[in-house]
């Protein structure tokens, strides 16, 4: 059974979303614990995430982008909810907190830069600039499902895409740079 179908028997079988439940628990949790960084919060969360997510199951509307845009788009929510309820002057940017036994670095990633080097710079942008750094290049999001989750279009998603890279290019030393431009050349 595709996604879709379990989408559409899920709008009348409560049992259904469970097969949702299964395939996205993981991802949307990481994804609430890489920002809240507390364990009790994040279960919480992401347990709020998904009791909206299949009370308002009959209002989801397919757009050929996966369901878990959808869950992200919640979970971005429930956050924000989270801190404006508890009335933290929370900046999401300095609570970023990306611990190696919460969420491990992508095969692919280099090792000869640290990994908890990047996200102390990643951590120095602005939270928009973070989300869409983590959902692209993290959670490996194609554009039209970032644009989906933050409410914004493609061309947006890139453009603030390219300035935070931009910006993460000043905020990182020289050295550094120098060294990748040597591995790129």
């Amino acid at each position: 059974m595709d996604e879709l179908e379990i989408i559409k028997r899920a709008k009348y079988d409560v049992s259904a979303f469970d097969m949702l439940y299964e395939e996205y628990f993981l991802q949307i949790y990481k994804f609430v614990l890489l920002r809240v960084k507390d364990r009790d919060i994040t279960n919480e969360i992401v347990s709020d995430v998904f009791y909206k997510a299949m009370s308002k199951i009959s209002l989801f509307k397919w757009r050929s982008i996966p369901f878990s845009s959808w869950l992200y788009r919640i979970a971005i929510n429930e956050i924000s909810n989270y801190f404006r309820r508890e009335k933290k002057q929370y900046k999401l940017s300095n609570k970023l907190s990306i611990e190696e036994d919460h969420y491990t670095p992508p095969i692919d990633f280099d090792d000869s830069m640290s990994y908890e080097f990047i996200i102390n710079y990643i951590k120095k942008l602005p939270q928009r600039d973070q989300d869409i750094i983590i959902l692209r290049y993290f959670e490996k999001k194609k554009f039209e499902e970032i644009a989906e989750i933050i409410g914004k279009n493609e061309g947006y998603i890139r453009v603030i895409l390219h300035r935070a890279l931009k910006k993460l290019k000043q905020l990182l030393p020289k050295e550094v740079l120098e060294n990748v431009d040597r591995k790129v050349s």
